[in-house]
């Protein structure tokens, strides 16, 4: 009997451990860090860097910019904003900056960055979702 129990505990403690490594093994990625800073400079506008570091020379690279605003307690895209979205594809590289002035943003108005980083390292392709701190 001893030894049934021992032998289901080494089955359980086999099985959460390989699934708990099967987890970590999907949540791998290449964008190491996004890292934002915003500053509302007046009522209608702002300033804004993102920066973008992977974890290793990535191949391709896509970075796509959102400016979002806080509609109804839900965050939008603003796309009556002209500056609405910035698109940068790049290769070969490790990090990617983007430095912006919003202008023409609503009074009274919350916004925030959403940034999607795409990447691939060979066959392997990544996709990261961050957002910002709201303005």
């Amino acid at each position: 009997m001893k030894k049934r129990m021992l032998a289901l505990a080494i089955i359980l403690i086999l099985v959460l451990t390989s699934t708990v490594f099967a987890y970590a093994e999907g949540q791998t990625r290449d964008t190491n860090l996004v890292s934002f800073a915003t500053n509302r400079t007046s009522r209608t506008s702002a300033i804004a860097t993102v920066d973008i570091t992977f974890s290793t020379v990535v191949d391709q690279y896509s970075v796509a910019i959102y400016l979002q605003k806080k509609v109804d307690n839900r965050w939008v895209s603003d796309v009556a904003n002209p500056d609405y979205i910035y698109y940068k594809t790049g290769q070969n590289d490790f990090e990617y900056s983007f430095e912006h002035v919003y202008s023409s943003l609503e009074s009274g108005t919350i916004y925030r960055l959403k940034c999607v980083s795409n990447d691939s390292v060979g066959s392997n392709s990544y996709s990261f979702t961050s957002y910002s701190n709201q303005f």
